[in-house]
């Protein structure tokens, strides 16, 4: 093949698992349970029967053991795709996902940075999904002779895990599908920490 190729416009997706991160997710998860008790939810991107919290969960001291996780993995972003900005943690929030809850496809403007940290992953309790956001594939998508490669994909969904954070930019549509849990109480909920990054 007597031709050159560059692959343009990559998009960084990280993630990382936190070792050991039971403990933490245990003491997340009281703390969370307690403040939904007796906070009502806020209106954003959650659907159906979901929990938001309010968006300065980064300003409480109790989740501190999870914010000095995040500001290392947003370094190692920043230093692995080759940026520099001072980084400060805009804002952080809850999310309690029962079954039939979902979260609309959004993004989070005027951030770098955004993200989530999974604290209860029950089976079949939504995947976390992020969508091309260029035009093109909504345009026309050829018939290829073998599989698209996932970097052709519209859709890229993953499957969530408890004590894992992931980090994309900002701009990056993305979403959370339905939750379809069959179990009883707190045994369904999916339960995250959801976060943005900005330049300071």
């Amino acid at each position: 093949m007597n031709m050159n190729r560059e692959v343009l416009f990559p998009t960084p997706v990280y993630y990382k698992d936190i070792p050991n991160s039971v403990e933490l997710n245990n003491y997340l998860f009281n703390h969370i349970k307690k403040w939904a008790e007796t906070t009502p939810s806020e209106s954003k991107t959650n659907s159906g029967t979901g929990w938001h919290s309010p968006t300065d969960m980064n300003k409480k001291e109790e989740y501190n053991p999870l914010t000095q996780e995040l500001f290392k993995m947003a370094e190692d972003c920043n230093n692995d795709y080759g940026i520099a900005p001072k980084l400060g943690l805009g804002n952080m929030w809850a999310n309690i996902n029962p079954p039939g809850a979902y979260n609309k496809t959004h993004t989070h403007p005027n951030s770098l940075w955004s993200g989530v940290y999974y604290i209860r992953v029950p089976q079949n309790s939504g995947k976390f999904f992020i969508e091309d956001p260029r035009p093109g594939p909504n345009c026309y998508m050829p018939r290829r002779t073998k599989n698209l490669p996932k970097q052709l994909w519209r859709v890229v969904a993953y499957e969530a895990k408890e004590g894992r954070m992931v980090f994309f930019p900002s701009w990056l549509p993305h979403g959370v599908d339905i939750n379809m849990n069959t179990e009883q109480g707190e045994a369904s909920w999916r339960i995250s920490v959801s976060f943005n990054f900005i330049q300071i």
